[in-house]
């Protein structure tokens, strides 16, 4: 593994900040001392030596020529008097100018012979060495890594010197694991590491395997190890690289890590043969149901069972979790196989009265060969648990089938079964793996063309490929055999060429399939109109496309296929503007009506996220992308939905929050060649710059966006052209805005959609002047205002008040603003209510005090008040322990928020809050 990629930091920026802030002392001649603890393997080292090569480097601003030593505690040394305190003075000494090195010889000479002095104390040792530390001049750094190693007479000493260097350009980074159990340390400042969060465990996966490895093998990797970074490098480097691809499933249990062992089971020598045998058990359950764990350990008042449960459970309602994830692959590497053998045993014993299906899960553990009559009564228990929507469940028996089973031909079939069941638990990567058992295998045309369509679908879903090659090499292949497999294939790949916005591509496709049309099944027939719907509704023909929704589903084959249904009927709902029914059909998928299936949940919710910011109720899309975000599963919507999410968070005045999308959305897409979610993420980050007022910067993006758009009759499919419009206008690109208005509006005639008809209003209104444009500003504030999104009525009315005060209306110009504050703060665009705020105060009307202090987060509170108390950008930073860009972004958006441009206009706006609530912003008062 790479040595760069071990020693790059992730989710440690805040440490690093408060860190960076006491060396930057170094540039006033002043010193400090930071002790940085935490549990063995969780980056203390990484961290500070990051910090310190970036001083040494240069990289920190303003602050050049900095020394860096390093001093490293070693167990075997702990005996040996101040041995510790001679590598730090050798540090000391070294840094000095050549003159000041030779006066420093004499003091070190006179430290040393003390040293040797019984009579002499830690405290007269420390008094001379912070007189020679008094002679530092250059800015130094000495980094004591592993410092609770060091001899105490050496601690004593530095803890004496570490509270008094701040006259001197010299910064003591101590690292230990914990500060308590060193005294002489106690009372400096500490920073604490802890794990790393799931999101930044999985980041670390990624980046120590690569960056093709995929986020759900990363994230079910990171779930199973914990947040420790050296125990997650250690296994990563030990899982094979066909598993961290995707092309094989994760093992059930990581690979045997020394380093995991020590750091999360360290007793695991210590057990004995009880203890070993309950969390065999406990970890050997794949349901984590406490009833059947009991009884296959017998009395439930045992000690070995109360240890368990002690030590290593958590228990609610029923259920259990591992204190430590880990403990399960530890536990069972170190086991021999006759010991899982009994713990299985046991737990199939468990649940043989209470559920048939797991018992036969655990009795297929102690099978190492086939046994094809366990295997068939596991291949009915998986299709009864996916009739009631038990998608995991199914999926792991569905395996244990396949495994069990000898006879090729129903070998094939339980592959294709559980290759379904891996595309619903959002296992794609399996399922993909599955499908290319055809190679290896000996199959006919028709199972060949069944796995083909398998892997379509997989792939499709994973990272948004239409395997056009795969699908017509096999049509060709099955076509004169079975008509209706062929057809199936075809509208695979129309279906999704239609997601991509392909609409040429995937017309194709269907009048391909199309030539098979009397030979259709139910099955077929039914996917052929979904297919057209889709299409239909990508093309702009949004009444055909309800249409053929609505015609008549026919009857799904299981709730799955049902819940299929919805996603797709919802879909074309959206882009009809129909978002009450659609809200209601995505609404049944999340709320679990349909199942559990991972893959549909986050479907719906990335449905969700835009049918809800098209809408213009951004809290309630905020909430779908964060629910989102924490379902596992891979999905080609990874770069679609952040790209929805910048506009939604810019608008909810979240700056910070939109790049970050904005970030996934671009790695996503380049990660997939996503030419369209490339092309959304473009127009949704022009509206973002709009927003900020950087108007080339957006016409250029939108410009971008706006060739993909003008390929597509239906301009709602990516709504960047009223955009455009307003960036070219506020540049004062009046012709290019209304070549561009032409075009748009020849589109907006061909899908008259809501909100066309109310933005080309608006796009009339801006390109025009003096009292026409009043008169069309009127026009659009009525246009289609009983369904347009509120944020679309908002920025209308916000365009018309800004043209009035201009021309100097300004009462009108307070009416139409004071509208806009409440339809903006209603629908949660406070970037929004921001600007109409900052405009009615322009015109002489008093900022709304929903769009002060209120509607600040607790650190723009804080930030607000130190600024207000005269606070400079760079004290508020080393106060707070941020940085001062950090500073200069939480300002940015506070002056957005509050719609003022001066540090004064705060200043007064915090006071008046003083003044009306009797305490700081934030405090609240009882």
């Amino acid at each position: 593994m790479d040595k760069e990629v071990r020693d790059e930091l992730i989710g440690r920026d805040g440490e690093q900040s408060r860190i960076r802030e006491v060396l930057l002392r170094l540039t006033a001649g002043e010193g400090g001392a930071v002790v940085v603890e935490g549990a063995v393997g969780v980056g203390k080292s990484a961290l500070v030596r990051a910090v310190a090569d970036d001083a040494r480097a240069s990289r920190l601003t303003g602050l050049d020529e900095v020394t860096v030593s390093s001093v490293v505690g070693a167990e075997a040394e702990r005996g040996w008097p101040y041995s510790g305190l001679h590598l730090v003075l050798s540090a000391v000494v070294g840094s000095l100018d050549h003159e000041q090195q030779q006066i420093a010889a004499r003091l070190v000479d006179d430290i040393t012979r003390r040293l040797d002095q019984a009579s002499t104390t830690a405290y007269e040792i420390a008094v001379q060495v912070q007189a020679l530390i008094s002679r530092v001049r250059r800015p130094l750094v000495v980094v004591m890594d592993n410092a609770h190693r060091l001899d105490p007479q050496s601690l004593e000493v530095l803890g004496f010197v570490a509270r008094r260097v701040g006259t001197s350009p010299l910064v003591l980074l101590v690292v230990v694991e914990a500060a308590e159990r060193v005294p002489p340390l106690r009372g400096l400042p500490v920073i604490r590491l802890g794990e790393l969060p799931p999101t930044e465990a999985t980041e670390l996966v990624r980046r120590a395997a690569g960056s093709h490895t995929l986020h759900s093998v990363a994230a079910r990797i990171a779930a199973r190890v914990g947040g420790n970074p050296r125990a997650l490098l250690d296994v990563v480097g030990r899982i094979p690289d066909v598993q961290l691809l995707g092309q094989v499933e994760l093992d059930r249990h990581l690979p045997h890590s020394p380093v995991l062992e020590a750091l999360q089971l360290p007793e695991l020598g210590s057990l004995d043969d009880d203890q070993r045998f309950a969390l065999l058990v406990a970890t050997g359950s794949e349901d984590h149901r406490l009833a059947p764990v009991l009884n296959a350990l017998g009395s439930p008042d045992a000690p070995h069972v109360a240890w368990l449960f002690a030590e290593h459970l958590n228990r609610s309602d029923g259920t259990f979790t591992l204190q430590r994830p880990a403990v399960r692959s530890i536990i069972w590497q170190a086991a021999t196989m006759a010991e899982r053998d009994a713990a299985h045993q046991a737990l199939a014993a468990a649940y043989a009265d209470s559920d048939p299906g797991w018992q036969l899960w655990h009795l297929a553990q102690t099978r190492p060969d086939h046994d094809d009559e366990l295997a068939t009564r596991l291949h009915r228990v998986a299709s009864e648990s996916l009739a009631r929507g038990e998608v995991e469940r199914s999926l792991s028996f569905a395996r244990e089938a396949v495994r069990l089973t000898s006879k090729p031909g129903e070998r094939i079939d339980r592959l294709l079964q559980a290759g379904r069941f891996a595309v619903l638990a959002g296992r794609l990567d399996e399922a993909v793996h599955i499908a290319r058992e055809r190679f290896r295998l000996d199959t006919t045309a028709e199972q060949r063309a069944d796995f083909a369509l398998l892997e379509v679908r997989a792939r499709n879903l994973l990272d948004g490929e239409v395997a056009t090659g795969l699908v017509s090499r096999h049509v060709e292949e099955v076509s004169p055999i079975d008509p209706a497999r062929a057809a199936a294939l075809d509208l695979a790949a129309a279906h999704g060429l239609a997601g991509r916005m392909e609409q040429a591509e995937a017309a194709r496709f269907l009048a391909l399939a199309e030539r098979f049309t009397d030979d259709f099944d139910d099955s077929t027939r039914a996917a052929h109109r979904r297919t057209a719907a889709l299409l239909a509704s990508v093309s702009g023909e949004l009444d055909r496309a309800v249409e053929l929704v609505e015609a008549g589903p026919g009857a799904a084959e299981d709730l799955f296929g049902e819940a299929e249904t919805h996603l797709l009927h919802a879909t074309v709902l959206v882009r009809a503007e129909r978002y009450g029914q659609a809200r209601r059909l995505l609404r049944a998928v999340t709320s679990g009506q349909f199942g559990d299936s991972p893959l549909l949940l986050r479907a719906a919710l990335a449905g969700l996220v835009q049918l809800e910011s098209r809408a213009g109720r951004l809290r309630e899309a905020a909430e779908a992308a964060a629910w989102w975000d924490r379902v596992d599963a891979d999905s080609a919507h990874r770069a679609l939905v952040p790209a929805f999410m910048i506009r939604v968070n810019a608008f909810l005045g979240e700056d910070e929050a939109a790049w970050e999308r904005r970030r996934q959305s671009i790695e996503g897409a380049r990660r997939h060649g996503d030419s369209w979610a490339t092309a959304v993420m473009q127009a949704e980050t022009g509206a973002f710059l709009l927003l900020l007022g950087r108007f080339d910067e957006a016409m250029s993006v939108l410009d971008h966006a706006r060739r993909h758009a003008l390929e597509h009759t239906d301009p709602s499919i990516l709504a960047v052209e009223p955009d455009y419009v307003e960036a070219c206008v506020r540049n004062g690109e009046l012709a290019r805005a209304r070549v561009a208005l032409a075009e748009f509006e020849l589109r907006a005639d061909r899908v008259p959609t809501a909100w066309a008809r109310h933005t080309v209003a608006r796009c009339r209104a801006l390109v025009s002047e003096g009292e026409e444009a009043l008169t069309l500003f009127r026009e659009a504030a009525e246009t289609a205002a009983d369904t347009v999104s509120p944020v679309e009525q908002a920025r209308t009315l916000l365009c018309f008040g800004e043209r009035l005060r201009r021309l100097g209306r300004r009462t009108d110009a307070r009416s139409w603003l004071q509208r806009t504050v409440v339809l903006a703060q209603e629908s949660g665009a406070i970037a929004l209510a921001g600007r109409a705020g900052q405009e009615l105060g322009a015109a002489g009307g008093p900022v709304p005090p929903t769009t002060r202090l209120a509607d600040l987060t607790d650190a723009e509170q804080r930030i607000a008040t130190l600024v207000a108390s005269g606070r400079r950008n760079r004290e508020i930073a080393t106060e707070l322990f941020v940085s001062v860009r950090t500073v200069e972004a939480h300002l940015g958006r506070i002056f957005r928020k509050l719609g003022i441009r001066s540090r004064t206009e705060l200043t007064g706006i915090v006071v008046t809050g003083l003044d009306d609530d009797g305490g700081p912003p934030g405090s609240g008062q009882a």
